[in-house]
């Protein structure tokens, strides 16, 4: 008897401990306002044509900023044409046409409190797919030329600004790996705790 009663109390313990276990999770899930906040820059990063909604009217602007690059042939434009235009369509709209600010931070949010791990996925590739364009000589670093006309294709024109976010990723010899801003900008989309350093943020505080 005293056998299945300490039985059942484990059992018991168990399953609170479990219990507890799942709530912790589920809140460590949660959107916080810090997160959300910067998802609201980000869309005010991308909206290229500074409408108040997304759509592929804004990778148009940042398009026709390449097209004016005499050093780009007709074969490197058209490519970034086709896979900027892919890109937004799989990342942003989903069948959609456009979004407003309050929709993507309603898909960022829905997308994060599901699975956060799947949309850190999700937005490294990305992030990683957006800088191999970018990336004019394919060598898998970004010059400062490339990475100050990559702001400038997105109306973010100051480029003394754009030069002071360019050294926040500690280049060497004018350069810095790909990858680095890849895991900042997937640190600023998924992260919500504010104690940890957000380069990408940072720059898009200073005025990028």
């Amino acid at each position: 008897m005293q056998t299945m009663v300490l039985w059942s109390v484990t059992l018991l313990f168990a399953l609170s401990l479990t219990v507890c276990v799942d709530a912790v999770e589920q809140e460590q899930s949660k959107a916080n306002t810090y997160l959300i906040d910067k998802w609201g820059k980000f869309f005010e990063f991308v909206d290229f044509n500074h409408d108040g909604l997304l759509s592929l009217e804004d990778p148009k602007v940042f398009e026709g900023r390449y097209k004016t690059r005499s050093d780009l042939t007709d074969k490197q434009i058209k490519k970034i044409i086709k896979e900027m235009d892919k890109l937004w369509n799989v990342f942003f709209f989903q069948n959609k046409k456009e979004l407003s600010k309050d929709d993507l931070i309603n898909m960022m949010k829905q997308s994060y409190e599901s699975n956060a791990t799947a949309l850190a996925e999700k937005v490294r590739v990305f992030a990683s797919d957006w800088c191999n364009l970018i990336d004019l000589d394919g060598d898998t670093f970004l010059s400062k030329d490339e990475f100050i006309m990559n702001f400038v294709a997105g109306t973010h024109n100051n480029t003394q600004i754009d030069e002071r976010f360019f050294y926040m990723y500690n280049p060497v010899n004018e350069r810095f790996p790909n990858d680095e801003i890849v895991q900042s900008f997937v640190l600023f989309a998924t992260e919500p705790d504010k104690s940890k350093p957000d380069i990408f943020l940072n720059g898009i505080n200073i005025g990028v």
